[in-house]
């Protein structure tokens, strides 16, 4: 493998990752193989079933060229950082100019002008001066069908820059470093992951999935720059009052112990049936709706659950930050509407 590309991992209705970003690289990959007779990956392109941290330290360790599409969202993305990190992990013992020929970074959605940074002003220089690009960046220029002509242009440089320092600066294979997202931004509540199982202690899984359902969940959220962790049921209603949270539910799970868990839970818990293809799930949204809990549409097969992991992520924290509590820093008075009230005058 000769490049892999880095991406801020935007949560989609579909679970999908953003197409135009599967357009560049199915673009970049072929003008590769083209000139080198091999290409890349990208997050897009590993089994969703198994350990994705694994997944990806593997071919980030693999790759000899990476290729970050720059964004405003991805200086903000925990996982992307990690990726970068991980990475440049690898050239620790090359010299500058030499470990900056394996890094070709794209612009992918400019900064607004108000926002500079070194990265971005970097990654212009990388191909010849386009006007199209500097105003627009790729992901626009892959888009529309105005500039294909500068996007062709730019997919042929960044493909030749990638090869050229393939061949010329060969990076054997050498173990990365893990990946370890970190919480970007101090502002950004953590994510609570609770199960109601109907077997025993061990691990809820798909059959055909390596990671258990809960760590499934916390990866897709890590992704998506949400740091998240496996909390037992037992300890959701006192730990989510400053959380948002999901509850996933086995459809087989006893009623009347589900009906325990969710009793008193706050309103912006989100909850997720996840049943066989032909179970009966009525009795068990009766009793969420009865708790008041969000309406989620029960799951039936693991690819549904794929497709709705991102959403759960992004719906949990859109009803904290909707209904739960104000946070404020000590001594900083509780937000309010209301005119400033004279002390004096009354």
């Amino acid at each position: 493998m000769i490049f892999f590309v880095s991406h801020a991992h935007a949560a989609r209705l579909s679970g999908r990752t953003d197409p135009w970003v599967e357009k560049f690289f199915d673009d970049l990959d072929a003008a590769v193989r083209e000139r080198a007779g091999d290409g890349g990956c990208y997050d897009a392109r590993l089994d969703p079933g198994t350990d994705q941290k694994e997944q990806l330290t593997a071919a980030i360790g693999a790759a000899q060229v990476f290729v970050p599409l720059y964004s405003p969202q991805y200086f903000a993305n925990s996982w992307a950082a990690a990726e970068l990190a991980s990475f440049r992990s690898r050239l620790r013992f090359l010299g500058p100019a030499e470990a900056a020929r394996h890094v070709v970074p794209v612009v992918w959605v400019p900064l607004p002008p108000w926002e500079t940074r070194r990265e971005v002003d970097d990654a212009y220089a990388v191909v010849a001066k386009n006007v199209d690009y500097l105003a627009n960046g790729m992901r626009a220029l892959s888009m529309l069908s105005v500039y294909r002509p500068s996007y062709t242009d730019l997919v042929t440089a960044f493909a030749e820059r990638i090869v050229t320092a393939a061949r010329d600066y060969p990076l054997e294979p050498s173990p990365a470093e893990p990946l370890t997202p970190e919480p970007v931004g101090q502002d950004r509540p953590a994510l609570l992951v609770a199960l109601i199982t109907a077997g025993g202690p061990g691990p809820w899984q798909f059959p055909d999935h390596d990671l258990p359902v809960g760590e499934y969940l916390t990866q897709v959220a890590q992704r998506l720059g949400v740091p998240a962790q496996v909390v037992p049921a037992h300890e959701v209603l006192d730990r989510s009052a400053r959380r948002p949270c999901v509850l996933l539910i086995d459809g087989d799970a006893d009623p009347d112990g589900v009906r325990a868990a969710v009793r008193g839970l706050p309103r912006w818990v989100i909850a997720q049936v996840i049943a066989g293809a032909s179970a009966e799930t009525r009795e068990l949204t009766g009793i969420l709706r009865t708790a008041g809990l969000p309406a989620v549409t029960p799951v039936h097969a693991v690819s549904d659950f794929e497709r709705n992991a991102p959403l759960l992520v992004t719906e949990a924290r859109k009803q904290y930050l909707r209904h739960g509590p104000v946070v404020t820093a000590p001594g900083t008075s509780r937000p309010s509407l209301r005119r400033p009230v004279d002390d004096k005058r009354g």
